[in-house]
């Protein structure tokens, strides 16, 4: 004990006793002794609290209060204060109910006048214990304000499997409170988790004496919502019996896991962005010229075939040629259509009526092994759409339910009106408030696994045999829908076939007026209908002035020059009717040189082909009077004779 001096308050009502307990304090030097004297209890309390005291000693038969209540009421006033009863009796059963009631020691009065050594051992004591204590109590305290501030789950789980410990965030993760939970076995308790992992965990951690973490431990939220859990279990022995305990760190991860979910959403969305800008590069980079190639090809088998059409032979080769370049124009179409390349012209139409319009042709498409049933809503469904996209979503999606089942079976297209509620918005990340049309088409083919299945829409991914198909179709559709505002979902698994749901946006108001195409006409009646008008070819590719000219030598007069600058030279130094220029050519581009001659011939014709057709192109266009519309490459010789004649 290391202080110097030591204030004592002695309460005692027999003088006699007093003055021994005195004589015996006053022998000792070190440390010296402030004696405090009072003789009853009351007089004990007003010195209590008229300054500090290091320790009481105390006779428990006052004049003012008797036995262990006396202890009591010093406990009460002063709970820190120690305390060391003095009686005349040798009581056990007195001293054992003194130090159960906050007494540091207990001496008969006899045994400290005989052996006064005794007195200043157990003040001694009684105050170091008293020191001890104060310092556990605060370390203890110390230790709960830690714990309490900790903001993760905290669950103390004793050597016999019991609750110990339960912190306030266990409290609002579980929704159980401290006086539910403690005590209560861990292996049954009424926790809302996955009892059989978190056990499991728990025996991991004893069998190596180590820490065990878990994690995406499912539980159920106070609100009913399942929810994650990152627990780990930390190993703790008891400093007494080294008998092992528990205890249970962790969080909530719920939102963390839905984070991360979002997250690799948004990733994947990038990389499906990325990979149509990287197919949109490609594609807009080969099209023209790719387009081209086609163009010749088709152009001159097209020309063949007029001559030698008596050749069968000859005939069955060329059709596999022109089916060749017809199917190559098509995947570049595609390629367009999927990296957004391709100009869109969206109208409002009534979408039960259109599939009306195309089912005969769709039910041709599949053949009489499988049927094609329709399901459409019985009010109508406004939506807006580019008018060839309804088509081309259809095909593609039937071409593969018919692909899907080769032995026949039911094909089912559907529509409805869908409302994108909280409850909708939450299972279709994809969507907006308001409403949708559901076109819905379902096969009842061989299916296909949900992991395969979530890769169906990714370019040039196919679960067809090689050479059976591009890989392209699916993209197209996924990329044209969502050009549109709208969101394609697909479900299936093995034995239960595939079904394809597309999500657009319903219009109001009223249908927009389509154009239909009309039918082309025949070689003949553009010559007999035609005179001989002198036309201007522009074309930087030798092998298309080539064949424009064999396609309109029959009816025209053909002149061809190779670029915008010659095609000027030429208008300058004669007449022409009308002009025909491709719209993508180095130096000076067909838009730039379509400017030029209307201003210089405003009585001239202008016409415009292209093998590709860009945003940017197309908003120059807008600005040109053409007299046709623009001719798409590869186009076949009537659909060349038909412009020119409907321009005269």
């Amino acid at each position: 004990m290391s202080v110097s001096r030591i204030t004592i308050l002695l309460i005692e009502d027999t003088p006699e006793d007093a003055q021994a307990m005195r004589d015996i304090l006053a022998k000792e030097t070190a440390p010296s002794f402030e004696v405090r004297y009072a003789d009853r209890l009351s007089r004990g309390l007003e010195e209590l609290a008229s300054g500090p005291i290091d320790v009481v000693l105390l006779d428990l038969q006052l004049p003012d209060s008797r036995g262990v209540g006396t202890l009591l009421a010093l406990r009460r006033q002063s709970p820190t204060v120690p305390i060391v009863v003095l009686t005349a009796s040798d009581d056990d059963a007195l001293a054992s109910q003194a130090l159960q009631n906050g007494a540091q020691d207990y001496l008969v009065k006899g045994y400290a006048q005989v052996y006064p050594k005794l007195l200043v051992r157990s003040m001694r004591y009684a105050i170091d214990r008293s020191h001890a204590d104060l310092e556990i109590r605060r370390a203890h305290a110390q230790t709960d304000r830690l714990l309490a501030s900790i903001t993760s789950i905290l669950i103390g789980v004793g050597p016999k499997g019991r609750i110990t410990h339960w912190n306030h965030v266990a409290e609002a993760t579980f929704g159980r409170s401290v006086a539910q939970m403690h005590n209560q076995p861990l292996a049954d308790g009424p926790i809302p988790w996955d009892s059989a992992r978190i056990l499991r965990g728990i025996e991991e951690c004893q069998q190596h004496d180590a820490p065990v973490v878990l994690d995406d431990v499912t539980f159920t939220r106070p609100d009913g919502q399942s929810g994650f859990l990152g627990i780990s279990i930390i190993p703790i022995h008891e400093l007494s019996d080294g008998a092992l305990g528990f205890l249970l760190f962790g969080a909530d991860i719920t939102e963390q896991r839905h984070a991360e979910s979002e997250r690799a959403r948004l990733q994947e969305q990038l990389v499906q962005a990325q990979k149509m800008e990287m197919i949109g590069r490609f594609a807009g980079g080969i099209a023209h010229d790719f387009n081209n190639f086609l163009q010749v090809i088709l152009g001159f088998a097209l020309l063949i075939q007029a001559r030698h059409g008596d050749d069968a032979a000859l005939l069955n080769d060329l059709r596999e040629i022109m089916h060749a370049a017809e199917s190559g124009s098509v995947m570049v179409k595609q390629l367009l259509a999927f990296s957004r390349r391709h100009p869109l012209q969206p109208k409002v139409f009534e979408i039960n009526q259109a599939i009306h319009n195309t089912a005969r042709l769709l039910q041709q498409f599949v053949g009489e092994n499988i049927r094609v049933e329709l399901q459409l809503a019985a009010d109508g469904l406004l939506v807006k759409l580019d008018p060839t996209g309804l088509e081309q979503i259809l095909m593609n999606f039937v071409s593969n339910a018919r692909d899907a089942m080769p032995d026949g079976g039911l094909l089912t297209i559907r529509t409805q009106r869908v409302a994108a509620d909280a409850a909708f918005l939450k299972t279709h990340t994809k969507a907006r408030p308001g409403d949708y049309i559901r076109l819905s088409i379902r096969d009842s083919g061989m299916g296909m696994d949900p992991a395969l299945a979530a890769h169906i829409f990714e370019p040039f991914f196919t679960t067809k045999q090689q050479g059976k198909g591009t890989g392209l179709g699916l993209a197209v559709v996924y990329g044209l829908v969502e050009q549109h505002d709208g969101f394609v979902e697909v479900e299936s698994s093995p034995g239960q076939g595939t079904g394809f749901h597309v999500y657009l946006p319903m219009q109001t108001g009223t249908v927009d007026a389509i154009a239909q195409p009309t039918k082309a006409t025949a070689r003949a009646t553009a010559r007999q209908t035609s005179t001989r008008r002198r036309v201007l070819v522009v074309d930087d590719e030798a092998s298309i002035r080539t064949l424009c000219q064999r396609i309109l030598a029959e009816s025209y007069d053909v002149t061809t020059a190779s670029s915008g600058g010659s095609a000027l030279e030429l208008l300058a130094q004669d007449a022409y009717d009308a002009l025909l220029t491709d719209i993508r050519m180095p130096n000076m581009d067909g838009l730039t040189l379509l400017d030029h001659a209307a201003k210089r011939r405003p009585d001239m014709k202008l016409l415009a082909m292209t093998g590709s057709l860009t945003l940017d192109i197309e908003h120059r266009l807008n600005a040109v009077k053409l007299d046709r519309e623009l001719i798409r490459k590869p186009f076949t010789p009537v659909m060349l004779q038909d412009a020119l004649r409907h321009c005269f």
